[in-house]
């Protein structure tokens, strides 16, 4: 059994994956970078995933001496997580993100916690530069169960929303990133607009997330914000309907950031929508009615543990054809 830990801006999630089986979610916990963040405690972070991988295994009534290996990914190898494992530099393939898996053994469990390294894209590549944590193993997921033929762009919707192409080789070749769920709970727990946002609403109303789009495009996306607060006032607009048009006007802004690091010319582009939540209720509503997509395909398997998985044995594959060359 294997054993994957999704350690990201806000939760951990602990998955249990049996061999030839299906990853099984087993243990889910508030804990993250943005409490390591505030916390600025390690030791607190490390406990908490302690805890949790006890409550997995727990669950599945086994113990240590059942798992094969830990993997980590996500946040929790970033400096706001338990080790940084440095970023590799786009454009990067799934070999190279498997031969760089990094052990590390502080402490959490009786195996060692091998570790998936984030991608780097520099500033040449995209405006301002970006980083990943995460969303690569989510990507080799996306590719191990082929899911979609690169080239192919990978929609990420949440606290931190990603936008990652593809190329024709598999490869990561750069990567996008918004604080657009932030964005929206910031929103809803710090500002006058509390209560004309619900990140919890089931559905959004698809006029008005369009209509949010269509009013940030125009007049700016913090205009737009307050613009949801007059139209409650002044115009007896709902509530669910502010809350659509705020998700819309976020939603949209990000996309026109996309917009202007795609490739000039690039053909129509396949996109990989994945997550869940209002956000990518609204990425698939505007990026359908974009006229450069050619299929928006939504991906609802647990990419990250499917995708540490394909990575570790692609590493445990890599090592054994190591030992036959120097055996030959």
């Amino acid at each position: 059994m294997i054993l994957a830990i999704d350690s990201g801006t806000t939760r951990t999630r602990v998955w249990l994956m049996p061999s030839g089986g299906d990853p099984v979610e087993a243990a889910s916990g508030i804990a993250g970078a943005r409490d390591r963040a505030h916390r600025r405690d390690r030791a607190w972070l490390l406990a908490m995933v302690r805890k949790l991988t006890g409550q997995a295994l727990a669950t599945a009534g086994a113990d240590w001496g059942d798992v094969e290996a830990a993997i980590g990914f996500g946040m929790i190898t970033s400096e706001l997580g338990l080790v940084e494992v440095p970023h590799l530099v786009a454009p990067v393939g799934r070999e190279a993100l498997a031969a760089a898996i990094t052990d590390w053994d502080g402490g959490l469990c009786p195996v060692p916690l091998l570790l998936v390294p984030g991608v780097r894209t520099p500033p040449e590549l995209v405006p301002g530069a970006d980083v990943m944590r995460g969303e690569e193993t989510e990507i080799a997921g996306v590719l191990a169960r082929e899911l979609i033929a690169p080239p192919f762009l990978y929609v990420s919707p949440g606290s931190h929303s990603k936008f990652a192409w593809v190329d024709e080789q598999g490869r990561i070749a750069w990567s996008l990133t918004t604080l657009s769920g932030e964005l929206l709970w910031a929103l809803h727990r710090e500002t006058i607009l509390a209560g004309l946002v619900d990140p919890a609403a089931p559905d959004l109303d698809p006029v008005r997330v369009e209509e949010g789009a269509r009013i940030a495009e125009s007049g700016g996306l913090t205009r737009t914000l307050f613009a949801a607060r007059v139209a409650n006032v002044l115009l007896d607009l709902s509530p669910a309907e502010c809350s659509s048009l705020l998700h819309g006007a976020v939603a949209g802004d990000d996309l026109r950031a996309l917009e202007a690091t795609l490739p000039a010319g690039e053909r129509r582009v396949a996109i990989a929508l994945s997550g869940r939540g209002l956000l990518r209720q609204c990425y698939r509503l505007l990026l359908e009615r974009r006229g450069w997509t050619s299929d928006v395909q939504l991906i609802d398997e647990p990419l990250g543990p499917i995708g540490a998985r394909a990575l570790y044995e692609a590493r445990r594959a890599r090592a054994g054809e190591q030992g036959r060359r120097l055996r030959a």
